[in-house]
Order: structure tokens, then C-alpha cells, then sequence
């Protein structure tokens, strides 16, 4: 059966640039328990599944990347703030309530410079791959 389909028309999207400073947004943000156990504590531990996009022309237009903040105390006391959402949170300026907890609806608010990395495993798929600042 021959498709109605012309290739030669298809124009193929570029992918995300992990070598630059990009405004990015946190569209998106729910707490999941892990499907495996974690190898530390036994159990299957919560995280905060994000949706994040850019924000600056042309990048602002159908991508995303998304990121999973782990809720385990490793995760949390990790010096990387792609790691630990503590870190994440202190590197934007976004302050922490006094009772220390956060909600995902004032997680889904956040703007921050932020860099695009891929991995070998996934090598079309945009990661965060740094957190620089905050944005206002």
C-alpha cells in the first residue's frame, strides 16, 4: 500500500542546543513512586516528575525535557542541583518556606538559566543538564 506521505517535504527539527545558557520554565510538576526499588533503603522511594521547556525563540516552540527530582535523602543532600531539588531551589533563589516544605504547584512556577546535556543512551532526548541561576 503506498502512503500519502511526502518524504522530501518533511522538514526535520534540530535538536536542542546543550552548549548554551537557556531561560527555561518548570510547566509541570507531580510527585511518582519509583517503579524499582532503591538500592540503599529497599523501597520504592517518591520523586517530582517535572516537565520543563525553553523559553527563548526558536527553542520555545515543542520541545521538552523532563526532569525527575529524587525525594531520598542522598538525592536531597547532593551538591548537584540537578540532583537535589534543595540545591535546585537554592541556586534559582527560590526560597524555602519556613516549615522547609514545598508544594508541586509553586514547583510548576519556576524559571530558571539552565543547560541542555544528552546521553549516550538517549541521544535525541534533551536532559537537564546544568542549573545556573534564577530567572525573575
Amino acid at each position: 500500500m503506498e502512503l500519502d506521505v511526502n518524504l522530501n517535504e518533511v522538514v526535520e527539527k534540530p535538536r536542542l542546543p546543550a552548549d548554551i545558557e537557556l531561560p527555561l520554565a518548570i510547566i509541570k510538576a507531580e510527585v511518582k513512586i519509583g517503579q524499582q526499588p532503591n538500592k540503599t533503603t529497599g523501597q520504592k522511594e517518591p520523586y517530582v516528575a517535572c516537565e520543563i521547556v525553553p523559553l527563548q525563540e526558536p527553542w520555545n516552540e515543542g520541545y521538552k525535557i523532563y526532569h525527575n527530582f529524587s525525594l531520598t535523602p542522598a538525592a536531597l543532600s547532593s551538591p548537584d542541583a540537578t540532583f537535589s531539588i534543595k540545591k535546585f531551589f537554592a541556586i534559582i533563589g527560590h526560597n524555602i518556606r519556613a516549615d522547609g516544605k514545598f508544594s508541586t504547584e509553586e514547583v510548576q512556577t519556576l524559571r530558571f538559566i539552565g543547560k541542555v546535556k544528552y546521553d549516550d543512551k538517549a541521544p535525541t532526548r534533551p536532559a537537564l543538564g546544568g542549573v545556573l541561576r534564577g530567572v525573575s
